[in-house]
């Protein structure tokens, strides 16, 4: 690394740890006035959007006929992957209109996401917290999301306090500040309908990826008076949400149906893979570095441990002081808290002594000298009122001392 992206990455990591929760609640609600109004109507993120729809599309066609599909057969699977996924139903005609349409209506329901959604600035602690939660996912876990019962809005923002650097497979990197969600539908080629969320990313064009032709679409669009908007979207994916793993049926479909989509994220050589380790994300102590994303599922992974942890009670929701715009008065208090406003939310762990139960490690005997994520598991819990046992998820949740370092990789083990 170069002294200048040693500098650089140094000021990211200050810059984070003088975070402050007014200034980046008024951050965000200016951020995305600016990115409404800068994304509307600019030509050359119209064009950016209907350009680089256009590669991943050919891509993804070729992966599919060097399957050994016919091409009419690989056009048709790559809409479902890519526009399918994202929302948009069919018919998808076999022509190159129809990517330049899917184009608008991609960059149309990120403007309605940037409007209509509530904000959540997650504090640099939250999110360390949900990054650590995060790395111990896995495409199992994920299909245990349940749309109408899981998620406490139906859209919404996750502002981060610093960009995450993402590592993707052959070497390439990419970064996100800004991860949202809509529900949505998944269609699928086969005329299948799922209930699912859109997730979409978003990234500060002057984060820390900045490649020769990112900088030179960013220097001709200043130059000709269309500045990019501080959150540049960077694509939409959908993810199932109609909680898949109730039945061994649903849950088998689904497994395939993932594993199929990573196999289009991976190179030539890796799509006949079928053994575990390509369901295993890459795990490391989360400080700051890349993370490891072969699959171009980190997104989601993270946007469903924010989701457990605040169901859980790990982090706590406030109200920005002053609030921004005082049309928006959102209600303070944990996940449940999220419902019947609109406006921005200030996301930060809580307390010790506002935890839950079994979420901290206070009240044990035992002292620990860091927290560590605890992953997805399942318990059979027993239910007083119905006189039997029924099957729980819990998790991931964090475990040990509040303010304590988090550890991905050590497991800690307690015996009562």
């Amino acid at each position: 690394m170069g002294k200048a992206s040693r500098n650089k990455k140094e000021r990211r990591r200050k810059d984070a740890r003088g975070w402050d929760p007014a200034v980046a609640a008024r951050d965000a609600f200016r951020d995305r006035k600016a990115t409404i109004r800068l994304l509307e109507g600019n030509p050359y993120a119209a064009a950016y959007f209907a350009g680089a729809t256009e590669r991943v599309f050919q891509e993804a066609m070729w992966q599919h006929i060097r399957l050994g599909l016919a091409p009419a057969q690989a056009w048709h699977e790559t809409a479902a992957w890519m526009m399918g996924e994202a929302g948009f139903p069919r018919p998808w005609p076999h022509d190159t209109q129809f990517i330049a349409d899917y184009a608008v209506f991609e960059r149309e329901q990120q403007l309605a996401l940037l409007r209509d959604g509530e904000i959540c600035v997650i504090s640099p602690a939250a999110h360390a917290a949900v990054i650590a939660a995060a790395l111990t996912l896995d495409a199992d876990d994920l299909l245990t999301l349940d749309r109408d019962t899981d998620i406490p809005l139906r859209a919404a923002l996750v502002v981060m306090p610093e960009p995450v650097v993402l590592n993707r497979h052959n070497g390439a990197a990419g970064d996100l500040s800004v991860l949202g969600w809509r529900h949505s539908t998944i269609y699928g080629s086969a005329g299948q309908e799922y209930a699912a969320v859109g997730v979409s990313a978003m990234l500060r064009p002057d984060g820390p990826i900045q490649t020769p032709d990112w900088k030179e679409f960013l220097a001709e669009a200043q130059a000709d008076g269309y500045p990019a908007p501080p959150w540049f979207p960077a694509g939409t994916n959908g993810m199932r949400a109609d909680a898949s793993t109730r039945s061994i049926s649903a849950r088998t479909e689904a497994i395939e149906h993932i594993r199929r989509r990573h196999m289009l994220h991976r190179d030539v050589a890796d799509l006949l893979r079928a053994d575990d380790a390509l369901w295993a994300p890459e795990t490391a102590q989360w400080s700051g570095e890349p993370v490891a994303d072969p699959h171009n599922d980190f997104s989601e992974r993270y946007l469903f441990a924010f989701w457990r942890l605040a169901a859980q009670g790990i982090t706590v929701t406030a109200d920005p002081d002053p609030d921004p715009d005082p049309r928006h008065q959102p209600s303070s208090g944990n996940a449940a808290s999220f419902e019947g406003s609109t406006g921005i939310r200030l996301v930060d762990l809580r307390r010790p002594t506002e935890r839950h139960p079994g979420t901290d490690a206070a009240s044990s005997a035992r002292h620990y000298t860091h927290r560590w994520p605890v992953k997805m598991h399942k318990v059979n819990q027993w239910y007083p009122s119905i006189g039997r046992h029924k099957i729980r998820w819990r998790g991931p949740y964090i475990q040990g001392p509040a303010g304590a370092p988090l550890r991905v990789r050590e497991t800690a083990y307690h015996l009562s």
